[in-house]
């Protein structure tokens, strides 16, 4: 999901707090929609496949758990938009590098660990009324408040199981942390080499153990190239308008990464679309390189092309970009809700179901950004953004 980084994209990397507003960084946003509703629509084809009658949709090819490949995006974005906020505020020189981790650390903790707990407990109510069962003795607490690494191998998940990538973004926000004291002139560069010598190291001796199956996954390689885009990124003279080229250069990145991407419908991508095969070590080079690469390459084509997102399909986008936290961790809730009652949704036939189940899902993480997010946001970061529900005249895309 930074499943996490949503609404600092849209408020000013310069004070290292928040990043100035560009229409480039508002792509980011209509991206991460695209990613939200990629993990919102394959768990509606999990949610479709409970029952008797099979989606169509399922039988084609393996477009089946394409969706998944929304988290790699994710990751990315992550990547780019999280270490350029841990960079800028490495260059503040009135504050030192403890003062400065702590303040980064502060701002990610209070960033996703309120919702995320506000959505473990629903899911938790939703076991206690039956909607599912769970077995609460074998219930890994740890990992589940507090993210951290399992302490057995395939490694536990947390109840809410969509949890399981927001751990790799609780390492990724410590190790920038932990160079934020030590290197922060560096924090870019020594971040980068951290994660490819982990994952180096992890493929030498093996991942298939405790802990490792985190540290040295080498999925943490998708955080790597968005800090690798964000340097390319803060080297430019002028971010908000880049040369000609540069733009031309982002399209085509762009195309090639999404043609790379959807190309995998086709040929496959054995088991590593599955979280319980990440978790256990397997299939991560694979996923790495048939979704990290061309992730990268879709999210640094979107932001070197700098597409205008003015008219009100794009700002709404950019909106549900916004809500894509909330929509990612509503979506084990609201699907819960939605096989409790399919024989509504699935009256128009399984495929018709998925679609609507895809909806409500989004609907759902839209009334918890509304209602429970922005003013969490509002309580921790005392920050505040507009809606952009309206269009001034005469925009265009």
């Amino acid at each position: 999901m930074s499943v996490t980084s949503a609404n600092s994209v849209s408020t000013s990397i310069n004070s290292g707090e928040r990043p100035a507003k560009s229409d480039r960084l508002l792509s980011l946003q209509a991206l991460r929609a695209a990613a939200a509703l990629l993990v919102v629509w394959v768990h509606a084809i999990d949610a479709a496949e409970q029952f008797p009658a099979f989606p169509h949709q399922s039988d084609f090819f393996h477009l089946e758990n394409f969706g998944a490949c929304g988290v790699d995006i994710f990751f990315v974005i992550s990547g780019f938009i999280v270490s350029l906020v841990a960079a800028r505020a490495a260059t503040q020189a009135h504050v030192g590098g403890w003062i400065a981790a702590k303040r980064f650390l502060k701002r990610r903790i209070t960033r996703i660990f309120p919702l995320y707990w506000l959505l473990t407990c629903a899911i938790v109510l939703e076991g206690e009324l039956g909607r599912f069962k769970v077995d609460w003795p074998s219930v890994a607490w740890l990992p589940t408040l507090f993210l951290l690494p399992s302490r057995h191998y395939p490694a536990d998940f947390p109840i809410h199981v969509l949890g399981w990538s927001l751990m790799f973004e609780i390492y990724f926000y410590v190790v920038l942390g932990v160079f934020l004291v030590w290197t922060p002139r560096f924090i870019l560069r020594n971040t980068s080499i951290f994660f490819c010598c982990m994952a180096a190291l992890g493929a030498i001796i093996g991942i298939h153990r405790p802990m490792l199956v985190i540290w040295m996954n080498p999925l943490v390689l998708e955080f790597v190239f968005g800090c690798m885009i964000g340097m390319l990124f803060a080297r430019q003279k002028n971010p908000t308008q880049g040369p000609a080229n540069i733009s031309n250069s982002g399209r085509w990145f762009l195309v090639l990464g999404a043609v790379l991407l959807a190309s995998t419908i086709f040929t496959g991508y054995r088991n590593a679309s599955e979280s319980p095969t990440i978790m256990a070590g397997d299939d991560c080079w694979l996923r790495v390189a048939i979704w990290g690469i061309p992730a990268a390459l879709i999210v640094g084509g979107a932001l070197f092309w700098n597409p205008a997102m003015r008219s009100l399909p794009a700002r709404w986008m950019v909106f549900l970009g916004d809500a894509s936290y909330s929509i990612y961790l509503c979506t084990l809730p609201a699907r819960s809700v939605v096989e409790h009652f399919w024989r509504y949704f699935g009256k128009l036939g399984p495929d018709m179901g998925v679609f609507l189940c895809t909806v409500f899902c989004t609907c759902v993480g839209i009334f918890c950004y509304l209602l429970a997010e922005r003013p969490l946001m509002r309580a921790f970061h005392n920050w505040e953004k507009p809606i952009p529900f309206s269009v001034p005249s005469g925009a265009s895309n």
